[in-house]
């Protein structure tokens, strides 16, 4: 779907970050528990500064977000090309067999 208006482009925006706030919250989780993992059974890792340790969590909650939020914004863009190929086929629809309260209305005045 190719984002046209304003208002598209920012409800893809929204969308989009709020697949990256469920990505990084996932991954982040991922991360301390592999940290948790290595702290526990890794010599080397306990040894390592409190800061490095932050950094290697954040990478996986970067990660994650920007890998969730790049599919959210996928999944945005192929429900806007459905509702987009729903709406020309029920046009094409309606062209060929005619609206169906038109049908209705005529068999009432029918009767």
């Amino acid at each position: 779907m190719r984002v046209v208006t304003n208002s598209e482009q920012e409800d893809a925006g929204r969308y989009a970050m709020k697949g990256f706030a469920i990505g990084a919250a996932q991954w982040a989780g991922v991360g301390l528990f592999a940290s948790g993992l290595l702290y526990a059974f890794a010599p080397w890792y306990r040894k390592t500064q409190t800061v490095q340790k932050f950094y290697i969590v954040m990478c996986f909650g970067l990660g994650g977000g920007a890998y969730k939020s790049d599919r959210y914004m996928v999944q945005y863009e192929r429900r806007g090309r459905a509702e987009l190929l729903d709406s020309e086929t029920k046009k094409r629809y309606e062209v060929l067999y005619g609206n169906a309260t038109e049908a209705q209305k005529n068999q009432e005045k029918a009767t």
